[in-house]
């Protein structure tokens, strides 16, 4: 490509995208970012831009397309989500002031791991990760650089362990060493929500060294040196917002590895209605972004320490029971914004003043609701957070209330807030008076009345004349013609060109003042980082305890008792989402009950009779209890958990090539592996997925492993009912199922977990349900009664049924729906006919 004699600009351009082989090149051109070549036509691929050409020193012409600079974040933040970087290159120099090429620069790479526009989801975490492997242990460090976290946990050396690690934390971006095991990076680089970025080893600046924990392994300094020098790489700039490094410490919370947390569907639900919901989005009632944030937190890592989750408890039922407190500090947290990001933005140097609006409205809410916080029991705490009032008291007043976007065209201070900026403005305003002074004079003078002074940016100020007026133009006037136009003609004179250069250098030296005070003030503000993500921190905590009570309140929700027994006595119990989205029916509450040397609960009946939703209900139940949440019951005393394990639901792991058998073993043996007799089981019809004594026999040896060896608390749904006859040997063994009450082969669905095992499956009953060929029904009825009779163990019965391909009826049904004349029918007669089609359709049912 180089070997062509290019123009200088696109020479330029060219060494600066081998310098970023691996990032779409925003080239600065006046008012529009440029792309060229390969990226031009990525760009226009994925922006659904017009592609050109532009001509370049050589004889075909370059491929090339743009976007208007001032519109770029929209593109960058869509390119950023389709996992490209993009490399951005502006203009170093003025234009006007530059001879020959103008000075261009890349200034930063904006990367999925590093976007941090204010259009980010702020709900969400943008988590970036970076990894280093030892020989026996894997570092991985998670930083979010929107709000300044920076987090890490150690993890056995496996490569499955890291994939799980950065799926469960969302991490759009993950930095690798170059040395990293190339089969390990082939992985890493199939997954399709993540992009790998190979960085070089470099040394940590002692700086950052601060922020590391005390005494830290070689391992994790390695991770956090990899991390900032691609930071420092991407950004052009050491990266000084962070706050000190904390480990993801999992032995002080209730584990659930990334599979539980997807079948339970705490944070995003697998459904694709509209209504659909996950436990966080339905706990939600917080005020802030940070405050949902932390809410989030709470949900994927419950405390398993009962004495903080009783401290959380009680300020939960502090906020429930006192009505004021609760509505006092709601109406006050209404007005608190992002200050995580606000404050990180600020550091980081692109907050806008905007940004700087509402972080003084935050402040001014922050001391009330930690005033009023601080009677909330059991948190002590709040009282001795730093309210930042001295900086609030500093910064308040300053920006206008409606200040503009950028600092481009100033007007961005309030008068009075500098005595200099003051000063230039008067002169500015004078000049701009003076023009209009001016303006009135000459009409007076040519009596040209519809003369005006304009102004662009190539002629400066201008006096302009429409055509039909110019013979009142006499040369005493002593007016220069400067540009004429096809109606008017622009004229210059003395007078103004000697007040323009004073108007202009006002303007300029205002503009310049207004950005050296932005970044006086920000600078300020940076001095305060620590305590205002202290006071963030505490806001957030506020918000989500109001949410809590708030939830708690509206729904009756009862605070769960914690004993240091094993027993559960849940009175009640309801699933969550189901009982607020089963506002016009019922909800069916089930009471759990499993007393000290009770292991297993073996659940038994047919499909669609609640099986799953119960057990998904008690895990739910569980959850919310230790993450210090009042939870749907009547009453609640249980044991703390140290892990739950789930198995629930059938699917296929295409990527991995794994079958839905296969996937099902593995999440089996985690369970069997890891889990203690402080842990909750969930395994869903397991063995399903292999020839029907294959499944039985694996199914039975994992009761008994468990009952024998490990003796955690669980449940175990099936539709092998001989499992059911383990009771009688194991007594730590005991059957519930499903209510159903069957007339006239029509069931119906009690949604009751009663005593006992189930005596039938009502497969075929449910079958009818979903309206199956009456045939096939018939035919399956036959072969249940043959192989329910039968002694011999043959599961092949030759059929003598001759199953016609066609459903006549139905036929009939849509021919009678075809031919209806709807327009020309009476209301009496399209009655009849809704009667009579009503009648076909329950025959052929």
């Amino acid at each position: 490509m180089v070997e062509k004699k290019y123009t200088p600009m696109m020479m330029h351009y060219i060494k600066l995208k081998e310098e970023n082989p691996d990032s779409i090149l925003f080239y600065r051109l006046g008012d529009f970012y440029e792309m060229f070549f390969e990226d031009a036509k990525i760009a226009s691929q994925e922006l659904n831009l017009v592609l050109t050409g532009r001509s370049a020193g050589v004889e075909e012409k370059v491929p090339m397309c743009g976007i208007p600079y001032h519109a770029a974040n929209s593109y960058i933040q869509r390119l950023v989500k389709k996992g490209y970087k993009v490399a951005i290159c502006e203009q170093l120099s003025d234009p006007s002031q530059s001879k020959g090429l103008v000075d261009r620069g890349i200034i930063k790479i904006i990367t999925p791991g590093t976007y941090m526009d204010s259009a980010l989801d702020e709900k969400q975490t943008n988590y970036m990760a970076s990894v280093s492997v030892s020989s026996f242990e894997i570092v991985v460090i998670y930083c979010e650089l929107s709000t300044g976290e920076l987090k890490y946990q150690t993890l056995e050396r496996s490569l499955v362990s890291l994939q799980k690690a950065v799926m469960e934390q969302h991490v759009s971006e993950v930095v690798l060493p170059m040395s990293f095991d190339k089969r390990w990076l082939n992985a890493f680089e199939e997954m399709d929500s993540i992009l790998v970025s190979l960085q070089k080893k470099a040394s940590l600046d002692s700086e950052d060294e601060k922020l590391l924990p005390l005494n830290p392994s070689e391992n994790l300094i390695n991770a956090f040196s990899l991390l900032m020098a691609y930071l420092k790489e991407t950004q052009k700039q050491h990266i000084d917002h962070f706050m000190p490094m904390e480990s993801m410490d999992m032995e002080k919370v209730l584990v659930m590895d990334f599979e539980t947390k997807n079948h339970l569907e705490l944070t995003s639900s697998h459904s694709t209605s509209a209504k659909a919901e996950s436990l966080w989005s339905f706990m939600d009632r917080c005020q802030s972004a940070m405050g949902s944030r932390l809410l989030k937190r709470w949900i994927e890592m419950p405390l398993i320490d009962v004495n903080e989750i009783i401290k959380r408890q009680k300020a939960v039922k502090t906020l429930t029971e006192d009505f004021l407190l609760r509505e006092n500090l709601k109406e006050h947290l209404v007005y608190v914004y992002d200050m995580e990001r606000l404050a990180s933005r600020m550091a980081y140097g692109n907050a806008s003043p905007r940004d700087v609006l509402q972080l003084v409205a935050t402040l001014e809410h922050a001391k009330p609701i930690l005033n009023l916080a601080a009677n909330i029991e059991g948190w002590s705490e709040f009282q001795n957070v730093n309210d930042c009032h001295e900086l609030y008291e500093m910064i308040q007043g300053a920006i206008v209330d409606n200040p503009p976007l950028t600092l481009k065209e100033g007007g961005v201070f309030n008068d009075g807030y500098n005595a200099q900026l003051d000063q230039i403005r008067m002169i500015a305003k004078q000049g701009k008076d003076f023009i209009l002074e001016l303006e009135a004079k000459e009409r007076e003078r040519t009596q040209v009345k519809s003369l005006k002074i304009g102004y662009n940016r190539v002629f400066g100020y201008y006096i302009e004349v429409r055509n039909g007026n110019l013979s009142a133009i006499k040369d005493e006037f002593g007016y220069v013609p400067k540009q004429t136009l096809a109606n008017a003609t622009r004229f210059i004179t003395q007078e103004l060109k000697e007040k323009e250069d004073q108007i202009l250098h006002a303007q300029e030296e205002k503009v310049k003042l207004e950005q050296a005070l932005f970044d006086d003030l920000l600078s300020k503000i940076k001095e305060n980082l620590f305590d205002l993500h202290t006071c963030a921190k505490a806001l957030a905590t506020i918000d989500v305890f109001v949410s809590l009570s708030l939830l708690a309140s509206d729904k009756g929700y009862v605070c769960p008792e914690f004993h240091a027994e094993s027993s559960i006595d849940i009175v009640e119990g309801k699933h969550p989402i189901l009982d607020d989205r089963m506002k016009k029916k019922k909800y069916v509450s089930n009471d759990w009950k499993m007393n000290k040397d009770e292991t297993i609960q073996l659940i038994t009946g047919p499909n669609m009779g609640g099986k799953s939703t119960y057990m998904r209900q008690n895990a739910l139940l569980v959850i919310m209890a230790q993450m210090g949440s009042f939870i749907p019951c009547k009453k609640a005393v249980m044991p703390i958990f140290d892990r739950i394990f789930t198995r629930i639901g059938a699917s296929d792991d295409i990527l991995t090539g794994k079958s839905t058998f296969m996937v099902e073993m593995m999440e089996a043996n985690i369970a069997l592996r890891y889990a203690t007799k402080h842990s909750l089981i969930l395994f869903d019809e397991i063995g399903r997925g292999t020839a029907t004594y294959d499944g039985m026999a694996l199914a039975q040896a994992m009761l008994e492993y468990i009952d024998e060896a490990i003796q955690a608390k669980t449940l175990f749904s099936t539709h092998y009912h001989e499992l059911t006859d383990m009771e009688q040997e194991h007594p730590s063994m005991h059957n519930v199922h499903v209510d159903v009450r069957e007339k006239k082969e029509e069931i119906e669905f009690r949604y009751r977990i009663v005593e006992g095992k189930a005596d039938k499956s009502y497969g075929i009953n449910v079958a009818r349900l979903a309206h199956l060929p009456k045939v096939v029904l018939d035919r399956a009825k036959q072969l249940l009664n043959e192989y329910e009779n039968r002694d011999d163990t043959k599961g092949y019965q030759p059929s003598l049924f001759v199953m016609d391909p066609v459903q006549p009826e139905k036929s009939e049904l849509l021919q009678r729906l075809q031919q209806l004349d709807i327009d020309s029918m009476t209301p009496r007669e399209a009655l009849d006919c809704l009667y009579e089609l009503k009648k076909l359709s329950n025959e052929i049912d």
